[in-house]
């Protein structure tokens, strides 16, 4: 089973991280969450503090594992909160139904599959982590993932969470992002209420486009990891949306 832990009281709040991430990626929001919400908050297999248990992970595999979670500790429904990764884990439980989800909350994620070039790219990543080793691709791709006016501490980090993932943790993570399915259709149908809380400054993802009722936007000013960079405005969305 996945590595987790819980705090809190009231409905209960899922929090999934993205690639290059792991449950303390949620430490500048976790804590104010917990006051409202009942809050779990998990390490993907092969990041943090979980194993990997198998060699390959498909988007619904990480969805059932996440799951199990809920179903060990007796949860029947919850509202899904997934970043980048985590979206596209969130959708697919959504889609198969492979939990009871009241609400999904789309943190700098996306709703489409990869390019052509983002797969090849993606395909490069996986050759090249062997042999630079975890540290230094973390190194290398993290900027990115920053607005240019995120503080050198917060860049710091977000890599010492990002160093701990094993190099069969990330390929794993990076084959399930280069083969997950486009839920562009399925989030304009969808009737579950979804939050996309977007980066104005996000280098990784594009913007959802949808005009689906069902679906609200919010917007931080910063870049792909938005709760670190304005852990203030990330709360307020999510409030906002479950209130």
């Amino acid at each position: 089973m996945l590595h987790y832990k819980r705090k809190g009281k009231g409905e209960t709040l899922v929090l999934i991280h993205g690639f290059l991430g792991a449950m303390e990626i949620f430490d500048d929001v976790y804590e104010n969450f917990t006051h409202q919400f009942d809050v779990i908050t998990i390490d993907l297999p092969g990041h943090g503090l979980s194993e990997l248990e198998k060699s390959s992970y498909s988007v619904y595999d990480y969805a059932k594992a996440v799951a199990d979670v809920l179903q060990h500790e007796g949860i029947t429904e919850a509202t899904w909160l997934g970043h980048s990764l985590g979206g596209y884990i969130v959708l697919a439980a959504l889609e198969e139904k492979i939990a009871p989800i009241k609400r999904v909350i789309l943190a700098y994620s996306s709703d489409l599959s990869d390019t052509e070039e983002q797969k090849e790219k993606r395909t490069k990543q996986q050759e090249q982590i062997p042999k630079i080793g975890v540290k230094s691709f973390v190194n290398q791709l993290i900027g990115a993932f920053f607005s240019d006016n995120a503080k050198d501490e917060t860049i710091d980090f977000a890599k010492k969470i990002a160093y701990r993932a094993s190099e069969a943790g990330l390929i794993a993570a990076l084959e399930a992002m280069k083969y997950r399915p486009n839920q562009h259709h399925f989030v304009e149908d969808t009737t579950t209420p979804i939050l996309v809380i977007e980066g104005s400054n996000d280098k990784i993802v594009k913007p959802i486009e949808t005009k689906n009722p069902n679906v609200q936007k919010m917007n931080t000013n910063t870049g792909h990891l938005g709760m670190l960079e304005d852990s203030e405005a990330f709360i307020k969305a999510v409030h906002q949306f479950m209130s």
